[in-house]
């Protein structure tokens, strides 16, 4: 059983190994051993440039040996344990340090299986000094930091570039010690007893922009380079993180990017990273740009106020036939709650020239069950979606997705509650019977209200989480808790 399973994991991996391009030298033998751990699909994590930033300034530390780690390498699959990692098939357990990096909440939920597999304990003051220091870091620390405060002996709530370079040093100079850590900016260490100490500088990313130094096919942006283009948000959304965490906001300079292009000569297909990419001051120039070097441009989701006659042009030049515009709700009253008013006729008239440019496909994102939302706010909604049936040429060219709402620590709506779990399928329930009224073409999906509100409660949870997850682990048999549906892929 053990080689047969070990077998299956290394044929897999070798065919994702011959889907990737390798713009540095890998290492994978040194003084101090890495595990770079992403929770969650190969396929998400070789499309997340925090991730894909850990693993490059851990493959540029002298000394330093990484190898990376996915509990699950297809969709619907994941690996049963033992673990090993991606590079050479090392047992997880061998590794000196064990890094998580967390990108949304929902995936602190794979650390009981994770440890258990492991037979390492999840409580941190359960462990001595022959166990692996564990370390994690990636938006969902910056969040909430403190429900790990418990399991990990060394949390990075900030950016990794200002503060892993020191932790690394600190770790090679001064031996496997966390608490030789504790004095380090942008660093926090539970056990001390001491709050985290704030960074010492905001990483400056036109010195060195976050940008996919591994490409696989593979990955959820369809084999594209990826370049963060800015990193944070200008907008103040009350329920977005984006803004909350990454202060301030800063922009890659066109200039930056052609030299970085420049470098990479093979780069013919290019996905451009921001929470609110059409909110960069320099796009048109930007878009300008790829559109002389004749570069596919793949793109989040578009500020659909910002979408400029020019931009739609280079984008449909680009080969892109599909967009994704964010309304949130039809509702004037929640969208001046939310900080997003939306015009109305504007927002129709851009929907039709979209569609008279050639565009085949269009993505409206909504959120529902938002604090003091009520029919009356979701039948707006639902006429928003009906007059832009009437602007695009069939129902078949759009499809609507609808999110629920969670809060965030740090966001003006941290201390909302959201809807109970009755509240959430009343609502979906409601909205489905209304659009199936609008058309059968009409394509629409809805968040899990189960995994809303579970990722509602790791949104706020505090230390106490690692009690439950002590528990779940000792429970834990034969990797029962990686489910199917934890590991679905994302639509991008």
């Amino acid at each position: 059983m053990g080689l047969k399973h070990r077998h299956s994991y290394e044929s897999l991996v070798q065919t994702l190994k011959a889907t990737e391009r390798h713009y540095l030298p890998t290492h994978t033998a040194g003084t101090l051993s890495v595990a770079l751990v992403y929770p969650n699909l190969y396929s998400l994590g070789m499309s997340n440039l925090g991730y894909l930033t850990v693993h490059r300034i851990l493959l540029t530390t002298p000394g330093t040996a990484v190898e990376r780690f996915f509990p699950a390498l297809e969709a619907e699959r994941p690996l049963q344990p033992p673990f090993y990692s991606f590079e050479t098939g090392r047992p997880l357990g061998d590794f000196q340090i064990i890094m998580f990096s967390f990108s949304y909440e929902g995936d602190f939920d794979k650390i009981p299986g994770i440890f258990s597999a492991l037979g390492m304990p999840v409580m941190a003051k359960a462990r001595n000094r022959y166990h692996p220091i564990l370390i994690a870091g990636g938006a969902a620390v910056a969040s909430n930091a403190e429900a790990l405060s418990l399991i990990f002996d060394i949390l990075v709530p900030g950016e990794a570039e200002t503060a892993l370079p020191a932790i690394m040093k600190t770790l090679h100079d001064e031996g496997m010690e966390a608490g030789a850590l504790a004095e380090l900016p942008g660093v926090w260490v539970p056990a001390t007893g001491k709050q985290p100490s704030a960074p010492c500088a905001m990483h400056n990313i036109n010195i060195q922009p976050a940008y996919s130094h591994i490409v696989s096919s593979e990955n959820a942006f369809g084999g594209a380079h990826l370049i963060e283009l800015m990193r944070g948000c200008p907008r103040n959304c009350s329920f977005c993180l984006a803004r909350a965490i990454y202060q301030p906001v800063r922009s890659l300079h066109p200039d930056r990017l052609a030299e970085w292009l420049d470098q990479h000569p093979d780069c013919h297909d290019l996905g451009l990273v921001a929470p609110s990419l059409f909110d960069h001051p320099q796009i048109v120039e930007i878009f300008r740009m790829l559109d002389r070097r004749q570069i596919r441009i793949r793109n989040s989701s578009i500020k659909w106020e910002k979408l400029e006659p020019e931009l739609l042009l280079i984008l449909r030049r680009s080969g892109v036939t599909g967009l994704t515009l964010a309304p949130e709700t039809g509702s004037s009253r929640l969208q001046a709650a939310i900080k997003k008013p939306l015009h109305e006729e504007r927002f129709l008239d851009c929907i039709r020239r979209i569609f008279a440019e050639g565009f085949e496909q269009l993505k409206l994102y909504f959120v529902t069950c938002l604090p003091d939302e009520d029919e009356s706010d979701q039948d707006a909604t639902v006429d928003l979606i009906k007059k832009t049936i009437t602007a695009a040429p069939s129902p078949g060219h759009l499809s609507i997705a609808f999110s629920l709402f969670v809060p965030k620590r740090h966001t003006d709506w941290q201390n909302r509650k959201p809807a109970t779990q009755q509240q959430m399928k009343k609502s979906i329930r409601y909205l489905k019977e209304e659009l199936n009224r609008l058309s059968p073409q009409l394509r629409v999906n809805f968040a899990s209200p189960q995994e809303a509100l579970r990722q509602s409660f790791l949104s706020q949870a505090g230390p106490e989480l690692a009690l439950e997850y002590a528990r779940e682990a000792e429970q834990c048999q034969e990797n029962r808790l990686f489910s199917k549906n934890q590991f679905s892929a994302l639509d991008f």
